[in-house]
């Protein structure tokens, strides 16, 4: 009994907190974007808790995605990097560093909270946006797998081909967390939709995305 009554306030605190955020954008005059604008700094993510455990999951369920990771000096720039895109106050950052991932190795970018993701895992993330990733700005560098939670729904309807045609050209394997049925990623793009894992207790999907 005393662990329903436990999950049951999990999901009402869950449930509120996402609506709160999703009121902000409402609210907004600029959307999302406007949202993030002016409160990047104070971000957090009421998923949390399920950000983490998606993501153990998917280093359990597809360590070939993460492998390389964890061996060799952390400082070399020449090993294996993960790229936590759209990394919000760093709850993916968090959970790679808590499953073995040496923080050197994880790259993160998020034009707006920057401030919220050094608070939390004490280093600088770049502020590459949706936009710069399409333009090609960040044509040359590779990483092993690039991981976007809640975020990529959010792109803008024109960026997002482009977005993902981009990371295309710059990683393996692309792993999604959304709320959503949202983001619909086409095959000619650059990705295949490889397994889809639904987290019943947070409602969170867990894309893998093979290159095509």
């Amino acid at each position: 009994r005393a662990a329903r009554v436990r999950r049951a306030r999990m999901h009402r605190k869950q449930v509120s907190g996402v609506s709160g955020v999703r009121n902000a954008y409402a609210a907004h005059e600029d959307g999302a974007t406007g949202y993030y604008a002016e409160s990047g700094a104070s971000y957090f993510n009421p998923h949390d808790g399920g950000v983490r455990q998606c993501v153990h999951d998917a280093i359990r369920l597809w360590p070939e995605l993460f492998r390389g990771l964890v061996t060799g000096d952390p400082a070399d720039n020449d090993g294996e990097r993960v790229l936590d895109l759209s990394c919000g106050a760093g709850e993916v950052t968090d959970a790679l560093v808590k499953a073995g991932v040496p923080v050197e190795r994880v790259d993160a970018c998020d034009p707006y909270t920057s401030t919220a993701y050094h608070r939390r895992i004490g280093k600088t993330c770049h502020a590459w946006s949706f936009q710069d990733i399409a333009r090609g700005d960040l044509v040359g560098r590779r990483w092993k797998t690039v991981i976007c939670s809640f975020a990529m729904h959010l792109c803008e309807k024109d960026f997002l081909p482009p977005l993902v045609m981009m990371l295309a050209c710059s990683c393996d394997a692309l792993i999604v967390l959304t709320p959503h049925k949202r983001p619909e990623l086409d095959p000619s793009w650059g990705f295949t939709l490889t397994e889809e894992r639904r987290d019943a207790t947070w409602r969170i999907r867990t894309r893998r995305y093979d290159k095509t």
